[in-house]
């Protein structure tokens, strides 16, 4: 009898079987360790972040505000005894996944895999396996967005529209006037961040820079420990200038930097979904990733398909938001760079979004048509 070929047709390993029930059981056995896998995920970012749980939709903090000062003894002055209290929301999205599984599918791929041939098959529990990726991956896209996420409820499929990042929630600050470069928190980029200015820019705000008529971030923040969030090609481009600029230097024996020269207490945190142009300056418990992860109302399991005899239901459901427990210059500062819309005949900027600049400022624009020799901006 000659050889028999495999004309292309996967081959099953008829002594390993994934059933809904298996994967059911196996996803209930798992669930405490499961349930943690998106952190896992998300963990070069919740690493360098301050972490609430119990947040169920919105829960409200508050932070006192005023300034008292000592001064030379005088019997018959009286301050004005002004303390502000400002309410900040801490608020988590409810969110679901539900994806349909066909365990005889993932067996054809596993035994399709160089790495589990043969016996391998046997000795694992793929199940598990199966349910950890899927929670992963969950994860993975949480962590992407963590920024640039903008809460849209008529949008159900997306993680980019189901929670507010950080970027859209210091959108919603310098809309209302909370974050500027006149209040402090705020610095507006003169130019984008190149492997030629990154180390100036860097430096300019940090300390200031008398052009732009910046100050430079608060005493207190930088001397404090802080984290500098960057995206990981900002951190290149100040690695590659601080060598242009300083490689000569008998001391410089290398050029990675994992803090700002001269400010070991300002780490740099380089992340591959932190936007370009754009930096972060807060303690690590000043940014805030909310949970809740108490209630009955989150739960991961798989389950027998209601639509196949074959299939099973995967099925998530999870409160996640962010949010900073405070926007004062003392505890926050970002540098944030505009960009000059091309196009916009046929738009309404307003909807749009969009943002002319007044004197060292931006400011949402009112335009419900594009102005003439008006330039709008995006942040």
């Amino acid at each position: 009898m000659g050889p028999v070929f495999n004309l292309g047709q996967p081959v099953v390993d008829p002594q390993v079987t994934f059933t809904p029930e298996e994967l059911s059981t196996s996803f209930q056995k798992y669930r405490k360790e499961l349930i943690i896998m998106p952190m896992f995920a998300m963990s070069a970012a919740l690493q360098h972040m301050g972490h609430r749980d119990g947040i169920r939709y919105k829960e409200h903090i508050h932070e006192m505000k005023g300034n008292f000062q000592f001064g030379n003894y005088d019997k018959y002055k009286k301050g004005d005894g002004a303390v502000a209290i400002v309410q900040r929301t801490l608020e988590t999205f409810f969110g679901n996944c539900i994806e349909p599984i066909d365990p005889n599918s993932i067996v054809q791929t596993l035994w399709g895999s160089d790495v589990t041939k043969g016996e391998a098959l046997k000795n694992v529990d793929w199940t598990k396996r199966v349910c950890a990726y899927i929670m992963k991956k969950l994860g993975e896209n949480m962590f992407l967005e963590m920024w640039t996420a903008k809460h849209d409820p008529t949008d159900t499929t997306h993680t980019s529209k189901w929670f507010n990042g950080f970027k859209t929630l210091e959108n919603i600050e310098i809309a209302s006037g909370a974050m500027s470069q006149a209040v402090g928190n705020l610095y507006w980029l003169p130019e984008a961040i190149t492997a030629l200015n990154a180390e100036d820019i860097i430096n300019d705000f940090v300390w200031g820079d008398a052009a732009a008529g910046w100050q430079g971030v608060h005493t207190l923040l930088r001397g404090q420990p802080v984290k500098l969030f960057m995206s990981e090609t900002v951190k290149h481009f100040y690695e590659v200038a601080y060598q242009t600029n300083h490689g000569a230097l008998p001391y410089n024996l290398q050029f990675t930097k994992a803090h700002l020269e001269g400010k070991m207490n300002i780490e740099f945190v380089a992340l591959s979904n932190v936007p370009e142009n754009y930096l972060s300056l807060t303690p690590k418990g000043n940014i805030l990733a909310l949970w809740n992860l108490r209630t009955a109302d989150e739960t991961f399991l798989c389950e027998k398909s209601l639509t196949s005899h074959y299939d099973v239901d995967f099925l998530a459901n999870m409160f996640y938001g962010e949010q900073y427990e405070s926007i004062n210059k003392e505890k926050l500062c970002v540098a944030r760079f505009a960009t000059a819309v091309e196009t916009t005949t046929g738009k309404n900027p307003k909807n749009e979004g969009w943002y002319v600049k007044s004197g060292n400022e931006y400011v949402p624009t009112t335009d419900t048509t594009p102005g003439e020799n008006t330039t709008y901006y995006v942040l």
